[in-house]
């Protein structure tokens, strides 16, 4: 990604219906693609019913297309995502004090690479809107501390990014985020960004020209998706028959995935199909036998890494 200059996305999903839509508009595109379940979502979607959807489509794709856990809630949640077969996984640590943070992320990393999977971490916090995130900004000296203890594949930095809608213009820390790059060149740990619903363009591709490679989405997609809903009903208020809720959903997919399209090209991940972070094509990855800083990631050296969970095991 960042050799050829674009960024792959990350979609959340909070359903089943949601990944096979994704990647054919993906595919469409010729852009790799995350499909993401974030850690609160997993009441609601099972692990391992996401990662056989998922990777039946996968399989069946053009594109590469990545399985990832998004924001684990705890090291259990984040064993459950491995065994499930996804190809990464995010440990989210940010809210414990940084010793801890370091702590559990390093047996996160340990355990994602016994799965084969990429393991990333955070460090600062994200808000959930712009008021209340410019003291939580990622530290660059602490952020090579923590790549070097931890080992992880993928850092989520804080650079003045925030979940959901933001409140007036954001306002990116560019300087901040080049000094964390240059801090962690000696690693070849990746940089990922949240919280990417709302950042103008001009900002996006500023942020990929620094070195990030992974891009969040999830409010902007629920906010389209949600508008093809109400389209639908507008124009059919009343009950027709039993293709109603399937034509709803249709709609709110739509929206999903224009959304998704409109993501890809200002990523610039459109016509990239031999690219993409976790891909769920070309060689099996090695067992990564000592797992930790010693031992650079393959998964995430690897672009053309396939996740060996037992989903991908069972030559689906």
């Amino acid at each position: 990604c960042e050799r050829e200059g674009y960024a792959v996305g990350a979609f959340n999903i909070n359903g089943l219906d949601q990944p096979g839509y994704l990647i054919k508009r993906a595919e469409k595109l010729g852009s790799p693609v995350l499909i993401v379940e974030p850690g609160v979502m997993e009441p609601y979607v099972d692990f391992e019913d996401f990662a056989l959807v998922t990777a039946r489509a996968a399989k069946k794709a053009s594109v590469p297309v990545g399985i990832h856990l998004s924001h684990g809630l705890d090291l259990e949640q984040t064993e459950r995502a491995c065994r499930a077969g996804f190809t990464s996984v995010m440990y989210d640590g940010s809210k414990l004090s940084y010793e801890e943070n370091v702590k559990t992320t390093r047996i996160a990393v340990e355990m994602g690479h016994r799965f084969g999977c990429a393991v990333e971490g955070e460090l600062g916090a994200l808000g959930s809107s712009f008021a209340d995130i410019r003291e939580s900004m990622t530290d660059p000296e602490l952020a090579r501390d923590f790549v070097m203890r931890t080992g992880v594949d993928i850092l989520a930095v804080s650079i003045g990014n925030a979940h959901g809608f933001y409140k007036g213009t954001p306002q990116l820390d560019f300087e901040r985020l080049g000094e964390i790059r240059r801090a962690l060149m000696p690693y070849g740990c990746y940089l990922t960004l949240h919280g990417g619903t709302g950042i103008p363009g001009d900002h996006i591709r500023r942020s990929i020209q620094l070195g990030i490679v992974k891009i969040c989405i999830y409010t902007e997609m629920c906010h389209e998706g949600k508008k093809g809903i109400q389209s639908y009903l507008n124009a059919h208020p009343r009950y027709t028959g039993n293709l109603d809720i399937p034509d709803m959903l249709a709609a709110m997919m739509e929206g999903y995935a224009n959304s998704l399209e409109d993501c890809a090209k200002m990523f610039m991940s459109t016509g990239k199909r031999a690219g993409g972070l976790g891909s769920s094509t070309g060689e099996k990855t090695p067992p990564n036998l000592e797992a930790g800083p010693e031992y650079p990631s393959l998964p995430a050296e690897n672009p053309g890494f396939q996740g060996n969970g037992v989903y991908w095991d069972q030559n689906l």
